[in-house]
């Protein structure tokens, strides 16, 4: 809702479009180097904590947006800065808000309540834009920008409440940046989340840019008005939340990585198929489908990445794969440049297709499994202590040539394992 009133206010001010994208740009372009320091305070402090200061944060750029639009003196640089303030808030406690999910459900239904986190914010993507609209429309920016701080008060005292069920598992004697530097070489020693995290980037930087030209894609080549701008974006709301509730079925009967490549294609696929389409209601129809199979394929990724990942390190993968989104407006820039030189149409087009052949490289050269071997000698140090296997994942420690025999696998003797993912 605050994202709307934030452009809406930008562009009666200044009318500037260029001024009105820095919204978004200055919103997300903080997770290239904020996330990182989230998740290491995700998890060295307990998260409840931590995220009520976050929303603490971003509650008063919200009461502050309120206080200016109320007073009629706000300006383009106010709504700037204080976007700046939220996207940087939004960056660090992003990664202590998806981790804090593991340790609020049992190991059991933690695969069914990640997939679940993403479905709410899909409705909220629906939801909040619709009542920002209609109070923006009725009583004006300072009105709305009031609602929105009041909807988002209640956060605060949620967070602080909150009651994990198991505390979270972290060994942290280093310093913060050994710790930072230990997460991320983590990752590059393990197989599997580093597949998933360079097929998301793949991603990130192509074909997942296609909704930054969705408004000379409807006015050019559609020849639709704003009315036809907002169905298409009802559309990908609609898509996005039908995907996050399939994503959980979906992987458990496919599996995850194989979910991942039928996902990428499909995706690369009707974006270049919109690319094609000159007809409204088939485009609105592809847009509908594109959304949701998006939804599948970084969901999936989501999920994977933070069931693989051993707890103590949780939240500093999930910090790095924030980093990962955080290169999307870069590939924005290069699909409007496109766009701007050789038209909307061709722009998809060749966005599509540069995934599609991504992806493909990515299944052909990179394989996926972990093994305590491969993993970074820092890592491997510590993960060698009583402590540090229990932390791990039974079946991330071992990746067995012969079948595990089922009663070793069940022994008492053994941590309860995350559940096992397809790669």
């Amino acid at each position: 809702m605050h994202m709307l009133i934030r452009g809406w206010l930008v562009n009666e001010l200044t009318g500037s479009p260029l001024l009105v994208s820095l919204v978004p740009v200055l919103f997300i372009s903080p997770m290239l180097v904020f996330t990182l320091i989230g998740g290491e305070l995700a998890d060295r402090f307990r998260r409840t904590r931590v995220l009520a200061i976050g929303e603490t944060v971003v509650f008063g750029t919200y009461v502050a947006l309120a206080a200016l639009a109320l007073a009629d003196v706000v300006q383009a640089w106010h709504v700037l800065v204080l976007t700046s303030v939220h996207g940087i808030s939004h960056a660090t406690f992003a990664p202590a808000r998806q981790s804090l999910v593991g340790d609020l459900v049992r190991p059991k239904l933690q695969r069914a309540a990640l997939g679940l986190s993403p479905a709410m914010f899909n409705m909220a993507q629906i939801a909040g834009p619709l009542v920002g609209g209609v109070v923006l429309a009725t009583a004006g920016t300072g009105t709305a920008a009031v609602v929105g701080a009041v909807l988002a008060l209640p956060a605060i005292p949620i967070f602080a409440s909150l009651k994990p069920v198991a505390k979270s598992q972290s060994s942290h004697k280093g310093s913060f940046l050994q710790n930072m530097r230990e997460g991320v070489s983590y990752i590059s020693g393990h197989r599997t989340l580093r597949w998933y995290l360079i097929a998301g980037f793949a991603f990130v930087l192509t074909v997942n840019t296609w909704m930054a030209v969705m408004p000379p894609l409807a006015k050019e080549v559609l020849g639709q008005g704003a009315g036809g701008l907002a169905a298409l974006q009802v559309s990908v709301g609609i898509g996005a939340l039908f995907g996050a509730i399939l994503s959980v079925p979906v992987a458990g009967r496919f599996g995850e990585k194989r979910l991942t490549i039928a996902a990428g294609f499909l995706f690369s696929a009707l974006v270049l198929a919109l690319a094609l389409s000159e007809v409204f209601l088939l485009s609105l129809l592809i847009v509908g489908a594109a959304a949701s199979v998006a939804t599948l394929y970084f969901v999936t990724n989501m999920i994977t990445m933070q069931l693989t990942a051993a707890p103590e390190f949780r939240s500093r993968v999930i910090s790095v794969r924030f980093i990962m989104f955080g290169f999307g407006p870069f590939g924005m820039i290069v699909l409007g440049l496109l766009a701007e030189f050789l038209g909307t149409q061709l722009a998809l087009g060749i966005s599509a297709v540069t995934g599609a052949v991504l992806l493909a490289l990515i299944i052909t050269t990179l394989k996926t499994g972990e093994s305590v071997e491969s993993a970074a000698p820092e890592v491997v140090s510590r993960l060698a202590t009583p402590a540090g296997r229990l932390a791990m994942p039974v079946e991330a420690e071992i990746e067995p040539e012969e079948p595990v025999v089922p009663s070793v696998v069940a022994s008492s003797e053994s941590p309860e394992p995350t559940p096992r993912t397809a790669a």
